[in-house]
């Protein structure tokens, strides 16, 4: 039973991280240390919880700008949620790009928070395949205003390029030469990504789970046992439980053999009515 009452606990753990996280599990997340943003610019997808992270930053973008403000104080932890950021829709995606400037130019949140607003992970070139579409040529212009105040001088030809379609034809022509698909419209708002995500921590979960059962091992059930007459010496009957399965390399001897005893008084029989009818016959023979 307790080995039972284990795996439903961890069982009921791995429905819980497949939810998504709470707000505090999304805080101590955030605290460790070894989660960040790699160079490549992808962040941690390993564990179950690295994937319920993720969740918790795509399912509410709102709530993602609340924890960006209050418990992220650092590059490692911005980075971590702005890069996560990006597997939002592209429309949800744009909406918490504003939420950011917004933080950065009320001073709630330091111009380090910004360093991947251009898309790394899976928004790479996306402001820039999307520069004509209104909503997104705000955000750039906004972004853009930002690193003047802060960086003057810094990237300004960055988004000059951006603002004039040049970045857009050079990311049509990348991803014609790789192979690479397009990067997602502005229009589509596609959830995707986040179909992928959500396949990606099933599977994930599943796996892990497979392997916690593994580790438990199962109670045997136990063998169903059978009652057999067992004749004695003395002629009596007694009543006894074997198992039904006996192990192969001592087996269980069957002494339910109610034919024995009747066989033995018939022989006994036959063989002196044999002997009776045979001294009868010789008897007959000496008269005659």
């Amino acid at each position: 039973m307790k080995q039972i009452l284990v795996f439903s606990l961890l069982f009921m753990g791995f429905v819980a991280v497949a939810k998504t996280m709470f707000l505090e599990e999304a805080k101590a997340f955030l605290e460790d240390e070894k989660k960040s943003v790699g160079e490549s610019g992808m962040p941690p997808r390993r564990t179950p919880q690295d994937l319920a992270f993720h969740r918790f930053v795509a399912e509410d973008w709102k709530r993602a700008l609340t924890l960006l403000e209050n418990d992220a104080p650092d590059l490692r932890r911005q980075n971590l949620i702005v890069v996560v950021a990006e597997v939002l829709p592209a429309q949800d995606y744009v909406q918490f790009l504003n939420g950011v400037c917004a933080l950065v130019e009320s001073g709630k949140l330091q111009m380090s928070g910004c360093c991947f607003l251009w898309g790394s992970f899976l928004k790479n070139g996306f402001l820039a395949y999307n520069y004509d579409q209104p909503e997104v040529a705000t955000v750039i212009d906004r972004i853009e205003a930002i690193y003047k105040v802060h960086e003057p001088g810094k990237l300004e030809s960055y988004f000059s390029e951006i603002k004039s379609g040049e970045t857009k034809k050079f990311v049509i022509r990348d991803c014609t030469n790789y192979g690479e698909p397009m990067p997602e419209t502005y229009k589509s708002n596609s959830t995707e990504a986040y179909r992928r995500l959500m396949k990606e921590h099933t599977e994930l979960l599943a796996e892990e789970a497979k392997k916690a059962k593994g580790k438990i091992k199962p109670e045997s059930a136990p063998k169903e046992r059978k009652t057999v007459r067992i004749a004695e010496e003395d002629g009596s009957v007694r009543i006894a439980l074997i198992d039904d399965d006996p192990p192969e390399d001592d087996p269980v001897e069957d002494n339910t053999v109610p034919w024995k005893l009747p066989f033995v008084i018939g022989t006994l029989v036959i063989s002196s009515i044999v002997v009776a009818w045979y001294c009868f016959r010789k008897k007959k023979k000496c008269e005659n």
